[in-house]
């Protein structure tokens, strides 16, 4: 089902680089179709100089694929918003398709969870007349691209679209274009402001130093799109937390370390803090080192914060790749099953669409066998 939606936060603008995205060939049609990004306008389009400057065959159909994003919306939804400019919005046409990202001990899992269908662009629009280099002042005016442009927002609401802490989200969106003009594409969102930043922390760990007083705090990334910085914060109590220092973006996936010192020899609690260049935000897991603890690593199983609202933090012993937790009722139903990271020490759970209630968490250590009993929480 397909409903109005809200795209009021831009993930990727294209203004500096292509943010990570791609456009694969579509053969079959009168000609390779594709998108190409434009440095020159900060979008993507399908006139590519000197290669292509001449009328584009028709018809013709052109995807763009985004990396994986974290879903800013409920379970069972996903806002999809996109700029445009076709010839013809009543003939020509789209199509999203929502694709998910699941890491798993045998490997990464995708699939098509939700798909919005043809759609015409006057349908999910409100298209205003575009003549290029005459409407808007551009570098490198573009022969035959005019005629509309407009904005679509669009919801995409379908149960298969289960958030979870190791699946994320590509969104594929198609033009499917029947007039002989060339197309763009820009401003992709998908949902209302301060939304997630497309940066996965798949990590975090912490080790201290009691004689010298310092923790060395490391995690990991995978997706890292326009992030400018990382800032580790410290808390006593779980609830203030401070910036302690900052560790610059490296534009890609790897592993950070940052080291704090004067650490005081009570229990503290860190967290990182990534922030892109619009100043968006978004937060890791919190982990948690004891005052006489040398590492984050939890010799037995704790939850917090309890009670819970919408999402929970696991500290656990060090785990690996064939480990798994799960979320059971009071009765035994098996509500939710989670992979934890390998070689981590806090899992992020959520526990967006279950209701509130008693429930238990169970975590099995990978050799088939439970690790400690299982734990009770309760969520609000």
């Amino acid at each position: 089902m397909n409903t109005p939606g809200i795209c009021d936060g831009v993930v990727a603008n294209f203004n500096s680089n292509d943010n990570g995205f791609n456009s694969p060939s579509i053969y079959g049609s009168v000609f390779d179709s594709s998108f190409y990004y434009h440095a020159g306008r900060g979008y993507w389009t399908d006139y590519l100089p000197p290669f292509r400057t001449t009328i584009p065959g028709v018809p013709r159909v052109m995807n763009i694929i985004s990396p994986p994003f974290a879903n800013p919306n409920a379970t069972g939804t996903f806002n999809v918003g996109f700029h445009y400019i076709v010839n013809n919005p009543a003939v020509d046409r789209f199509q999203v398709r929502i694709i998910s990202v699941t890491q798993t001990p045998q490997g990464t899992l995708t699939n098509v969870e939700a798909t919005s269908g043809v759609q015409f662009f006057s349908t999910w629009s409100t298209p205003t007349v575009y003549v290029d280099g005459v409407t808007t002042t551009v570098p490198d005016a573009t022969p035959l691209l005019n005629g509309f442009e407009g904005n679509v927002c669009i919801r995409l609401v379908d149960p298969d679209i289960v958030n979870g802490p190791g699946t994320n989200f590509r969104v594929e969106i198609s033009y499917l274009v029947n007039t002989p003009f060339f197309a763009a594409f820009d401003n992709l969102s998908i949902g209302p402001l301060n939304i997630p930043l497309p940066v996965n922390f798949i990590g975090l760990v912490g080790n201290r130093n009691l004689s010298t007083k310092t923790v060395a705090v490391r995690w990991d990334v995978g997706e890292e799109i326009d992030v400018r910085e990382y800032q580790i914060e410290r808390s006593t109590d779980g609830s203030s937390f401070v910036m302690q220092g900052s560790v610059p973006a490296g534009s890609k996936s790897g592993t950070y370390m940052f080291t704090d010192n004067d650490v005081p020899s009570s229990t503290v609690l860190y967290r990182i803090k990534s922030v892109d260049n619009d100043d968006k935000y978004k937060y890791s897991s919190v982990i948690r080192l004891k005052g006489d603890a040398t590492n984050s690593y939890g010799s037995k199983i704790v939850i917090y914060p309890i009670p819970a609202s919408d999402n929970i933090t696991v500290e656990h012993k060090q785990l690996n790749k064939k480990a798994k937790m799960s979320v059971t009722s009071s009765d035994g139903r098996v509500l939710k099953t989670i992979i934890p990271v390998e070689g981590s020490s806090h899992t992020p759970v959520s526990l967006d669409g279950i209701p509130p209630g008693m429930y238990f968490l169970r975590v099995d250590d990978g050799t088939g066998n439970g690790y400690g009993p299982a734990v009770k929480f309760i969520k609000n």
